[in-house]
């Protein structure tokens, strides 16, 4: 009995394995599967709206992505895959002796998806030649090849570090929810082209209804991320930034006599960077936070050269000392050191203590705004 089993499951095996083999002998047999496919198609109508709601399966998939800062676009090359059921396709696979075939899509019914934006140049249905692909149930699958250019806002806050979200919208403009339902999914093996100064970070697939003239149209929404790929720009920025808050910081330890040199430097450091950082940076809604932390770099190392001339000219005043002068020096004496440094045997007044009382304030300010701005470096 068990060797009887046996030798039934073998045989049916085998016939299974034969099978196989005829179907896809029949299926590289292209003639044949062509004239099943004429047949097919000889009574089909491609202008016929398929049974409501029809449902239309989409997935991105991203090859390139790139942003051109001089005209403010991002460039998208990528593969829209479309899927749906049509009923009228289906066939019987046992008497064709293959379950698939390939076919022009120009002679089938196409959904009308499109690019909902009107600023984007480019846009789906262009390659219809393309062929789509038939299975016996009746499920079709489209790839539409997409060359896109939308504009985009650039947001340069964090550059040389910054990230960019670009949104593109998908869907049928002549067609209800009732009748095209939308449905996305994202690729899990995209292959991405990636070269030059952009990284694509992620793609995300959201589904959402869109409300236009009191209709419900299905919209299918992908979400890019795109980031800035410039270490050798972090770096320089970080290193000239550190220079100048090390040389401030050098000049605040020197007598206000020996300090504009030093000052004078760290600005004019600050400064060249910002011409240079001006001339490659393009127009954006906001300004850089590396640029603004430089501005106030060059910003302190102008005020601490102002601060200490201004301290030279208070202690070199000849002019009596105002009674609240006195008083303010007499009063602040009492918890601050003022007076010459120790050995000294120069000349000291109010005008000199007020001069050293102003100098402390001044350096106090300044190494606040320092130790503010190295905070916020990235």
């Amino acid at each position: 009995m068990a060797s009887g089993s046996a030798a039934l499951l073998i045989t049916l095996l085998i016939l299974n394995i034969v099978g196989e083999r005829r179907v896809t002998c029949l299926c590289d047999n292209v003639t044949s599967v062509s004239s099943q496919v004429d047949l097919l198609l000889a009574e089909y109508d491609r202008g016929a709206f398929l049974v409501s709601p029809v449902h239309v399966k989409g997935a991105l998939d991203v090859q390139h992505a790139t942003i051109d800062e001089k005209a403010s676009t991002v460039r998208l090359l990528a593969a829209l895959y479309l899927s749906w059921e049509d009923k009228r396709l289906s066939w019987n696979a046992s008497s064709w002796g293959c379950d698939k075939a390939l076919v022009s899509a120009e002679r089938l019914w196409l959904p009308d998806v499109g690019v909902l934006s009107a600023a984007t140049a480019g846009g789906v249905g262009g390659d219809v030649g393309l062929r789509a692909r038939l299975t016996s149930d009746g499920r079709v699958s489209w790839v539409v090849r997409l060359d896109l250019v939308s504009p985009l806002s650039l947001a340069l806050d964090a550059w040389p570090r910054d990230v960019h979200e670009v949104i593109y919208k998908f869907g049928s403009r002549s067609h209800t929810t009732d009748e095209l339902n939308l449905t996305s999914s994202d690729m899990e093996h995209a292959m991405v082209f990636e070269s030059g100064t952009w990284e694509l970070l992620s793609v995300k697939s959201t589904d959402m209804t869109w409300k236009r003239l009191d209709v419900e149209q299905q919209v299918l929404v992908w979400k890019l991320m795109l980031r800035r790929r410039a270490p050798a720009h972090a770096l320089a920025t970080l290193a000239v930034l550190y220079t100048c808050i090390v040389l401030l910081v050098a000049a605040m330890l020197l007598p206000p006599a020996s300090r504009p040199a030093l000052c004078a430097t760290a600005a004019l450091t600050a400064a060249l960077w910002l011409i240079a950082a001006l001339a490659r940076l393009p127009g954006s809604s906001s300004a850089p936070r590396a640029m603004s932390l430089m501005c106030a770099a060059c910003a302190c190392g102008a005020a601490a050269a102002a601060g200490a001339a201004l301290v030279l000219r208070v202690a070199r005043c000849s002019a009596p000392p105002p009674h609240a002068l006195r008083a303010l020096v007499t009063s602040t004496s009492t918890f601050c050191k003022l007076g010459p440094p120790e050995g000294s045997n120069a000349e000291w007044s109010a005008w000199a203590a007020a001069a050293q009382l102003l100098d402390r304030v001044l350096l106090g300010a300044i190494l606040l705004t320092l130790f503010v701005v190295a905070c916020f470096t990235f």
